[in-house]
């Protein structure tokens, strides 16, 4: 099951199946970064409300389960493996029938589908995997609405080579007079994304950074709202201010949506691996921060959060991201830099990593595995440690840092 770019091959596979997605509810989300947060966010008020809500992510962090979740809780074993039963029989079919076979990620996003229609979800908040326009999760006809969170450089041999083609390339899952909310972009992605949905008889809402009077820690103020959003860092005042532009339009859509209830909901969301403090003292935080504009989120992050604070990075990324670019802007805020090597096919070497580093930093080291570096930085004295980079290594290096803080207690 390799890549093939294109819609046929889900459209295929969803038709064998009786088309699940065109049974749900679907409110598409797009973007570079603050996908995930955003989903969090609209799934928890949404959940608060009383409505029961699917929502489909990519990739897993922690656990490949977490990626089905309805109102929070992930799929079971049991469930996966029936649904996945029900694929391969189609996929059978289709075989049979002369044609390639679907990729993993198309599977996924039918079981998705087929799952939450299973468990008579009344929304489903589905992310697109990369891009949009040949994203597998684009089979979706006619969404509820569709969502657009930052938008900047990122998987640029897949989408193109600047922010107006990888723009138009997420700008093609707005479809035809289906409402669109976007955060605030960048002025060449905001006309990709205006002129879009022009073309398509779409309404389009974009937030505006002008609304927000007031930022204090945690605490934002946006026109007549008061957010509280719980996910940490400075990039979820973007997140947290899309999720109630998005909130409010279902609300003008005849969703039952209580101020209170927006307000309380995007105070509860929980999204792991995104600014998520896992020890106290010292404060540790992972974070996705896996590409350069993620990177420039956390630097502000970290500028605002931990002034005159000692920290030490655990860093770990893959090869094909611009890392060196993460390096000159986030290596001058750090007392020690720690690399790691991802479990990943394409993961960067931490030695490699290392060496880049030292460019930018006179105490980097290269660990031999997780719990070197779990080991290293728990020694280090610093105030904050923060672990970040690729978001496949970080269910690892959690792992790691929990099991080292337990040993050491008990010197």
């Amino acid at each position: 099951m390799g890549s093939l770019p294109g819609l046929d091959s889900i459209r295929r596979l969803l038709n064998r199946l009786d088309n699940p997605q065109r049974k749900l509810s679907i409110i598409h989300v797009a973007g570079t970064n603050g996908k995930g947060s955003v989903c969090s966010y609209l799934q928890s008020a949404l959940s608060l409300a009383g409505y029961r809500v699917g929502v489909y992510t990519s990739p897993a962090v922690f656990d490949e389960r977490e990626r089905f979740a309805v109102d929070g809780l992930w799929i079971s074993r049991e469930e996966y493996w029936r649904q996945a039963e029900k694929i391969r029989q189609a996929c059978l079919g289709i075989r049979a029938d002369g044609f390639p076979l679907p990729t993993i990620f198309e599977v996924d996003t039918a079981l998705a589908y087929l799952y939450f229609l299973d468990k008579n979800c009344d929304l489903v908040i589905t992310e697109t995997g990369m891009g949009g326009a040949l994203d597998a999760t684009n089979a979706v006809e006619k969404p509820l609405c569709c969502v657009f969170a930052s938008v900047g450089m990122d998987h640029m041999p897949m989408l193109g080579n600047s922010l107006e083609e990888i723009a138009a390339q997420k700008a093609g899952i707005i479809k035809e007079g289906r409402p669109v909310v976007s955060t605030w972009q960048e002025p060449a992605v905001w006309r990709v994304l205006a002129d879009a949905a022009k073309e398509k008889g779409a309404e389009i809402r974009f937030a505006d950074p002008g609304e927000i009077t007031e930022i204090s820690d945690q605490r934002i103020c946006c026109g007549d709202y008061e957010l509280s959003p719980a996910l940490e860092g400075t990039f979820q005042i973007q997140n947290s201010v899309l999720a109630l532009k998005t909130l409010l339009l279902l609300r003008d859509e005849g969703y039952s949506l209580p101020d209170e209830v927006i307000l309380e909901g995007i105070h509860r969301a929980y999204w792991p691996g995104r600014m998520e403090r896992i020890l106290n003292r010292p404060k540790v935080y992972l974070d996705g921060a896996h590409n350069l504009p993620a990177a420039l989120q956390l630097k502000r992050t970290i500028q605002k959060k931990f002034t005159n604070q000692r920290i030490t990075y655990i860093m770990g990324v893959l090869a094909d991201k611009d890392y060196d670019g993460m390096l000159r802007e986030l290596l001058p805020l750090a007392e020690h830099v720690i690399t790691v090597t991802p479990e990943n096919p394409r993961a960067l070497n931490a030695k490699t990593l290392a060496e880049a580093a030292a460019r930018w930093h006179d105490h980097v080291t290269a660990a031999s595995d997780f719990c070197e570096a779990a080991g290293l930085a728990l020694c280090d004295g610093s105030d904050v440690i923060l672990a970040f980079g690729s978001l496949s290594y970080l269910r690892d290096i959690k792992s790691a840092i929990l099991k080292r803080n337990e040993e050491m207690s008990h010197v």
